[in-house]
């Protein structure tokens, strides 16, 4: 009867749990055991950065931390461990993981961009671009703005673009990432395929456009009763300029937002 019972289970959990969500015992992803300065004991969920100048491991202190490194984890589901630090613990950088946040910055909902914050350690919502230590999993509205807890995110540090002013946010991209001293190869590359798109597409546009204009001069010289069609010509060789410019320049944006 046991025997029955247990393969009763075996076959037919699936469907009588289906829909249901358990709650997650470890971080997924791979972790790496690190040392972290700091004036208080490390948790679980701390946001973690890399100190410029001597690369150590300190608390996250400041809203859209450019150093950005990863969250502090207890069980890791695989770790890189170096045995000879002492008082070492585990951070990871992707996966997923729970995070210490809170309502500082406003009420998280699930898919909202989780960012650090001016409370060491702890993350909040992110409305503006700047680097971001993940998206939201689980919602987060408590009573008080400045109460934390843990929700469940998915990592992926990063510099983010948030479609408010595209000029500024470029800008704001590409400062970030110059400053970030922590970039995963996914990240580097973006960044170096923007640049090359963008200098590309304006290597082009004033190529085509200083060849149609030296043409249309010399034969603007040789036939002047044409200068009406040649006047067009120049003027349509200039839009195409233009056009080849603005076109890299959403390229280099998808690039980097994508």
């Amino acid at each position: 009867m046991l025997k029955k019972l247990a393969l009763f289970t075996i076959l037919l959990g699936p469907v009588l749990f289906a829909g249901h969500v358990f709650a997650q015992e470890y971080a997924t992803g791979t972790a790496q055991s690190v040392v972290v300065e700091g004036d208080r004991a490390v948790e679980e969920g701390d946001i973690i950065s890399i100190r410029e100048g001597d690369g150590r491991y300190v608390f996250s202190a400041k809203a859209y931390d450019s150093a950005l490194f990863g969250v502090v984890t207890s069980e890791p589901s695989i770790i890189i461990n170096d045995l000879a630090l002492d008082n070492r613990v585990f951070v990871v950088s992707s996966g997923e993981a729970f995070v210490k946040v809170s309502a500082k910055n406003g009420t998280i909902n699930s898919g909202d961009f989780i960012t650090s914050s001016d409370i060491p350690g702890v993350g909040q919502k992110a409305d503006r671009s700047g680097q971001i230590v993940g998206i939201a999993l689980q919602s987060y509205n408590p009573q008080g703005p400045e109460e934390v807890s843990d929700i469940l995110v998915n990592l992926d540090i990063r510099s983010n673009v948030i479609e408010t002013n595209v000029r500024v946010n470029l800008l704001e991209t590409l400062r970030s990432g110059a400053q970030s001293p922590f970039l995963t190869p996914l990240t580097s590359l973006r960044y170096i395929l923007a640049a090359l798109v963008t200098a590309g597409s304006f290597v082009l546009g004033f190529a085509t456009f200083g060849k149609a204009s030296g043409t249309g001069v010399t034969a603007l010289g040789r036939n002047p009763l044409a200068h009406k069609e040649i006047q067009r010509s120049i003027i349509l060789n200039m839009v195409l300029t233009a056009v080849i410019m603005i076109v890299g320049l959403l390229l280099a944006y998808l690039i980097l937002v994508l």
